[in-house]
């Protein structure tokens, strides 16, 4: 058996390099694709101790497993937002990509005190791209210029995202055990490498009608990161289970390059992805023969993310060569509620439904990430044949209109994120 849980975690590690660029409605959080049947169940899994996925979601409810057990799958995200300018101009749309969330998760049954549960899964991330020949022409319309009378000779820019990039791959080691029956809690550490690229239009503007500069600015950077993560789960050994998992803060630093700045040129870049901490609540409850009903309750912590702020990394750097943007993000509570009913020995069916509040205010909501609130639909089943048990899970994502941020777009135009699709397979299997 430790060959065998040496072996599974071998595997994880592949896919630490494997990403994803995506986002749901609460910020860059990917927080229901870590495995199909959480999908399926909205995540509202804290409390569950019946899922390979509590490796990740309550790596406290991972008790009650007797054997080594291993889970592996992909999530298949198609994102849809649209930018409407008004003013009778076209609106816009982000690049046709389905994008790729991997997770994998093994629990190791060490003794009857102690089991070990491994996780690797993408919690942030961020893909948007829209077209270039979009965004100049936005630029080229005028929608942005100051509306303020500026006097001639003065210098002014506008700098519009085209390109949005987000990895954020986390993996857990946790080690749980029972302080009584009916408790067991877990801690362990999480250790995440972030890889960013931020590709906008920026134009300079000699008042009235001089063009100091119009170019791509291209950042890239990447960083390591180190948090922990703890968990508890209380089985009242009726019909009632209750969990909850803490998921701290962690500042990734960051080291890159930019290219192309206008005034910089080509140079080194530095600064700290700061990211939030997570807190979820919940309970299941099985008083009805073959049905688990399941709610959580999500605190994300994305005050945290007050500026998106990028630095030269060397005192010798011209001072210019980096921004700030502020974003002023505020934290969020998000809603879930699964249903789960087994239809047969080899038959399990899911349903479940999300509201998950967007952390973006209307000042600040941009082209990189117009988040807006969000309702997510899902469904799913599982097929259990032998040792292995394969799973699948659906997700439609609708999102709410938002206006465009007054800060970075003076306010012209409003977001809309409808017809987002999610589609997850995985495999579970004792080792």
């Amino acid at each position: 058996m430790k060959k065998a849980c040496m072996r599974a975690t071998a595997i994880i590690s592949l896919f630490v390099f494997a990403g994803a660029t995506m986002a749901f409605a609460g910020g860059f959080q990917i927080y229901q694709a870590a495995a199909p049947d959480a999908m399926a169940l909205g995540a509202a899994t804290v409390g569950r101790d019946d899922l390979v996925s509590n490796a990740w979601y309550n790596p406290a409810a991972v008790m009650e497993f007797k054997e080594t057990r291993y889970n592996s799958g992909y999530s298949l995200a198609k994102i849809n937002w649209e930018y409407e300018p008004g003013n009778g101009l076209q609106k816009l749309k982000v690049k046709d990509k389905t994008q790729i969330v991997p997770g994998s998760h093994l629990i190791h049954p060490i003794n009857e005190k102690y089991t070990a549960a491994f996780s690797f899964y993408t919690p942030f991330g961020l893909g948007m791209k829209w077209h270039d020949h979009d965004i100049r022409r936005l630029i080229d319309s005028g929608l942005y210029n100051d509306p303020a009378a500026a006097p001639p000779g003065m210098l002014v820019s506008k700098a519009v995202p085209t390109t949005a990039d987000l990895k954020v791959p986390y993996f857990n080691t946790t080690l749980a055990t029972r302080l009584s029956d009916k408790l067991s809690v877990a801690g362990g550490l999480s250790f995440m490498k972030a890889d960013f690229k931020l590709r906008f239009l920026s134009r300079g503007i000699i008042l009235p009608a001089t063009v100091a500069w119009d170019n791509f600015v291209e950042y890239r950077a990447d960083g390591w990161g180190l948090g922990y993560v703890l968990a508890g789960h209380y089985n009242t050994g009726k019909d009632w289970k209750f969990g909850a998992r803490y998921l701290s803060n962690a500042d990734v630093k960051m080291r890159g390059t930019v290219e192309s700045h206008p005034t910089a040129g080509n140079t080194y870049m530095k600064g700290t992805l700061k990211l939030p901490s997570t807190l979820t609540v919940g309970f299941v409850n099985s008083s009805i023969e073959r049905w688990q009903l399941s709610c959580d309750i999500m605190r994300t912590e994305w005050s945290r993310f007050d500026q998106l702020k990028i630095d030269p990394r060397y005192a010798w750097q011209p001072a210019d060569g980096g921004f700030a943007a502020p974003k002023n993000w505020k934290n969020t509570l998000s809603y879930r509620f699964g249903a789960e009913y087994k239809y047969c020995e080899h038959w399990t069916l899911r349903g479940g439904y999300v509201y998950d509040n967007s952390p973006i205010p209307d000042e600040t909501r941009n082209f990189e990430l117009p988040g807006t609130d969000g309702h997510i639909f899902s469904l799913g089943a599982a097929r259990k044949t032998g040792k292995y048990v394969f799973d699948i899970g659906y997700s439609f994502m609708l999102l709410e209109k938002g206006k465009a941020g007054t800060i970075p777009l003076n306010g012209v135009g409003e977001f809309t994120g409808a017809n987002n699709h999610f589609l997850m397979f995985s495999y579970t299997m004792n080792l």
